[in-house]
């Protein structure tokens, strides 16, 4: 995965970049509807010498990051059924609706923490 970005904020060690995301609907936005916000914050560790406005490259494994990715939704998936099927087993409708969703939710807790070690991104200065 290659995406070009510009370096809006520099903190210490790190740095946050401004990525223009793609249209996931062929450009036509005006079909969808969710191409209003198409910026996306990064925040990746600074190799030295970046500063506020520097036009950069970051470079992802593609085979990485797509694995990193897949493990994440299935993962979900799974606390969002295992959720459900607890829920179902001990009580009510509610009862597995609850726990699906504090599953998913704790999920995303666990795969915040882990996910930004996962996926070794590379940044590399354009000017």
């Amino acid at each position: 995965m290659e995406k070009l970005g510009t370096v809006t904020k520099t903190d210490g060690e790190f740095v946050e970049v401004t990525v223009h995301r793609d249209s996931a609907c062929g450009e036509n936005c005006a079909a969808c509807g969710l191409c209003a916000n198409r910026d996306m914050t990064v925040t990746v560790k600074n190799p030295g010498g970046l500063c506020v406005g520097d036009e950069v490259r970051l470079l992802a494994e593609d085979k990485k990051f797509l694995k990193v990715s897949a493990l994440g939704y299935l993962s979900l998936t799974l606390l969002l059924f295992l959720g459900g099927i607890i829920g179902a087993i001990w009580g009510s409708e509610w009862l597995s609706f609850i726990l699906a969703i504090l599953f998913v939710f704790a999920g995303v807790l666990v795969l915040r923490k882990l996910a930004p070690d996962s996926i070794e991104i590379k940044i590399e200065k354009l000017r």
